[in-house]
């Protein structure tokens, strides 16, 4: 199992000393720095999520993206990564600390930022949109903070993969305790009006 682990780690590092290689610029290193800002602490899902709970017929939907990061969170940053404990990239790599951004102090598997993004993209998906496409929108989003986490070397390749199912997993669990709360008040709604 160690030997796995390890192996996975060397993997991992070599996805990112060759993002740094061959992909790295000076544009991006602006630029990266801004996209993951979006993720922190899920921000730019909560002013999605604002937006649609300030519309009537998108309430139940803006919901849902909070209940979905709820359970990222949950899972993820609460659960997995306090049972894992693995440390960042660029404490078992010093070469990799490149100081685009303040070093995160908790552990790193799975990607929070990840996590989150595709919990609420996962959400987003079930909003009834004109085009399917639209939803792309989103999931793109997801991945472009995703990708920030790797090009910023905060985050194992292997992180962001568990970040995409832990969080693609919140997603529809968040669908599902909405739809539960939903139905048990309107279950609760219709009791009351039989016995009035």
């Amino acid at each position: 199992m160690l030997v796995m682990l390890e192996a996975l780690t060397n993997i991992d590092l070599s996805i990112l000393h060759a993002i740094r290689a061959n992909i790295a610029t000076p544009l991006l290193d602006e630029v990266m720095p801004f996209v993951t800002s979006l993720g922190n602490l899920a921000f730019i899902w909560f002013v999605i999520a604002a937006l649609l709970l300030s519309k009537k017929e998108y309430r139940f939907y803006g919901a849902v993206v909070i209940a979905a990061i709820a359970a990222a969170c949950i899972i993820g940053e609460i659960g997995i990564k306090n049972v894992v404990e693995r440390p960042r990239p660029f404490l078992v790599d010093p070469s990799l600390a490149i100081g685009l951004i303040a070093p995160p102090s908790s552990f790193s598997f799975p990607s929070g930022h990840t996590g989150s993004s595709f919990a609420a993209a996962t959400a987003l998906c079930f909003l009834p949109m004109a085009h399917a496409w639209f939803k792309a929108v989103p999931l793109c989003g997801a991945a472009c903070i995703a990708f920030s986490r790797l090009y910023l070397c905060v985050h194992y390749p292997s992180d962001v993969v568990g970040g995409i199912i832990v969080g693609v997993v919140s997603g529809i669990i968040g669908m599902l305790i909405v739809r539960f709360l939903v139905r048990r008040k309107e279950n609760s709604a219709n009791c009351e009006n039989a016995q009035a």
